[in-house]
């Protein structure tokens, strides 16, 4: 019999229409809103007004910092902080992918702590965010990284050209709105590399020495929504339903990854692109998919069975072995039919860099290396960056 424990304390408001409670959610926590969010997406689709209108029927004082990028680094969350700092904020609410939400929690700390940003996202002896934190409310405009649901975030520190995560209860969001209709704008290639990074997510808990039955199960209901909903969303992305079911994959991937963490395929894709900003973090983990699968299934054939089995592979009357080893062909298949079936050097990642992303992995991103349920040594990184190339 196995014992665990589960924590999550966010408070879910899941469905279409969702987002319109933003203000009522937010007013419970403060009365001075920094809104964080991009420069481009939120603005153009009208959800940015939706926000803006919600919290000023609210009650609510906002100040806008829209200056979030893809791969958010140190320098952006210093200006977010600062713009908190003057404004007078006491609540930070965030609108948008995982880039937006992550920099919002970053500027929660922040703004509240007498420390520049990097010393929270160190690769040792990191700063610990605190009780001051300022209290977070996101809202998710993509499927998804799932930090409307989680203790992290992960912050380029340019500096170091390392990217690393803060991960602290007191950044676990207060509210955490899914309302599919928000990603009904969602570009294809966006929608893509996000959906990656939800398969992700729970193939990674899934796979690793902190699983639980609980996360399990949830990590098998967000790999069976995936593979039936992702080329779904990824052709008709205007059809509520496909967005619908991906919105539900990323809370499952969310749930999961809040007690598991993620494990060694984004222990890798951070340094990538903390060297290359450029690639979207979905486009980084794309590539390791199918080698992660080919390399890791002989650990644990039962569990990759499964997932084969989810994906929709033929695995009746097939062995333990033989089904476990139908998973890697069946990600490639679900990777092929959202075009994200490619490798490294498609992304720009030079060969030479592979050696020098595997010690990235092992200096700053051992937390991870280390949830894998088998050795995982420099050779073993190299082998899976070159099989990925």
């Amino acid at each position: 019999m196995t014992e665990f424990k589960y924590y999550n304390p966010v408070r879910l408001v899941f469905g279409p229409g969702a987002f319109d409670e933003i203000g009522d959610h937010a007013k419970q926590h403060g009365s001075r809103a920094l809104l964080v969010t991009g420069c481009t997406a939120v603005r153009s689709s009208g959800v940015l007004d939706r926000a803006l209108s919600h919290l000023d029927d609210a009650g609510m004082a906002v100040a806008l910092f829209d200056r979030v990028i893809p791969n958010p680094t140190d320098e952006v969350v210093t200006a977010g902080a600062e713009l908190a700092l003057a404004e007078d904020c006491d609540v930070v609410v965030a609108v948008g992918g995982g880039s937006a939400m992550d920099t919002a929690k970053a500027i929660a700390i922040a703004a509240t702590h007498d420390l520049p940003i990097s010393e929270f996202l160190k690769a040792e002896d990191k700063a610990e965010p605190t009780e001051a934190t300022l209290p977070i409310i996101c809202a998710t405009t993509t499927s998804g990284t799932s930090s409307e649901l989680t203790p992290f975030a992960v912050v380029t520190v340019t500096g170091r050209q390392m990217k690393n995560a803060i991960g602290s209860d007191h950044i676990f969001p207060r509210v955490g709105i899914c309302d599919p209709e928000l990603t009904l704008t969602c570009p294809p290639r966006v929608t893509a590399t996000t959906g990656a990074d939800v398969f992700c997510h729970a193939i990674e808990g899934y796979f690793s020495n902190v699983a639980t039955p609980l996360t399990d199960h949830f990590a098998e209901k967000a790999m069976e929504l995936v593979g039936a909903w992702l080329p779904l969303a990824y052709a008709e992305g205007d059809k509520l339903e496909n967005r619908y079911h991906m919105s539900l994959a990323n809370v499952f991937a969310g749930y999961e990854l809040s007690n598991c963490g993620a494990t060694i395929m984004h222990a890798l894709e951070h340094p990538i692109s903390a060297h290359y900003p450029e690639v979207a973090h979905g486009a980084g983990l794309a590539p390791l998919l199918v080698p992660y699968a080919e390399t890791f299934s002989r650990y644990d054939p039962v569990k990759f069975a499964r997932v084969a089995q989810l994906l929709g592979a033929e695995v009746a009357g097939a062995s333990v072995e033989d089904a476990a080893r139908m998973a890697a062909p069946a990600i490639q298949g679900l990777l092929r039919s959202i075009e994200l079936d490619t490798g490294l050097s498609e992304l720009g990642v030079e060969r030479e860099m592979l050696p020098a992303l595997a010690d990235d992995a092992l200096r700053y991103m051992t937390h991870g290396i280390a949830k894998m349920p088998c050795e995982v040594s420099r050779d073993d990184l190299i082998a899976l960056l070159e099989a990925s190339y």
